[in-house]
């Protein structure tokens, strides 16, 4: 039987962990990087020739691949392969364009975003995804966002996304269009899991049986 507080506590949990949707991407940034995600208007300075050159680098990342397309058993790791493309390609046409560095300085190679582009005024932060053409307009899951105490968003910046439609022969994978994305004021959900280490799993106390299994060569066998 509960006990009184331990009543409360589950009430108090069933509260917390109700997902919570629509929180705002630059509340979310803001939030986790203490960095302003800013609105990428096309009218103002040069983001409109900016935006020309990113969209000419993404349309040679398509065309250099459908030459020679990515050969992958899983079509989720085909975005990975295409982001050294997307760099390249970025830098070709006169954009300093690189994995970006966390707080502290380091590389990290998982993680939002994939790219940042250093401009003479804010930076743009760049994330690469892939997707097919029958789930472009569902509502499966595709953009993750994660807490981090060494977050690779570092400064007030832009924040664009290229999504890449990706077309499969096989095992061969290559982009066919692609879609730069404002992703300022976009609306994110948060759910909450809970989780557990293999050090607490298999505690000595909580194990019922434990048994190593012989090869097929051994005299043991179970009858």
């Amino acid at each position: 039987m509960n006990t009184e507080r331990e009543e409360k506590l589950e009430a108090v949990l069933a509260q917390f962990i109700r997902p919570i949707k629509g929180i705002p991407f630059e509340v979310i940034m803001r939030s986790l990087c203490s960095a302003s995600v800013i609105k990428f208007d096309t009218t103002e300075g040069k983001n409109d020739q900016t935006l020309e050159l990113i969209a000419k680098a993404m349309r040679a990342v398509c065309r250099a691949i459908q030459k020679d397309p990515i050969q992958r058993p899983r079509p989720n790791e085909v975005g990975n392969d295409i982001e050294p493309f997307v760099i390249n390609m970025l830098k070709q046409r006169g954009l300093n364009a690189s994995p970006p560095k966390t707080t502290t300085g380091k590389g990290k190679a998982t993680g939002y975003p994939d790219v940042k582009i250093e401009m003479s005024g804010l930076p743009i932060y760049l994330e690469v995804k892939t997707y097919a053409i029958k789930s472009h307009k569902t509502t499966m899951r595709s953009f993750y966002l994660s807490p981090s105490d060494d977050p690779k968003v570092t400064e007030d910046a832009y924040h664009i996304l290229v999504g890449f439609e990706v077309e499969r022969t096989g095992n061969l994978y290559a982009p066919v269009a692609f879609e730069l994305v404002d992703l300022y004021g976009l609306e994110c959900d948060m759910k909450f899991e809970f989780n557990s280490d293999n050090k607490r799993l298999y505690e000595h106390e909580r194990i019922l049986r434990s048994e190593r299994v012989p090869g097929p060569n051994t005299s043991d066998h179970d009858s």
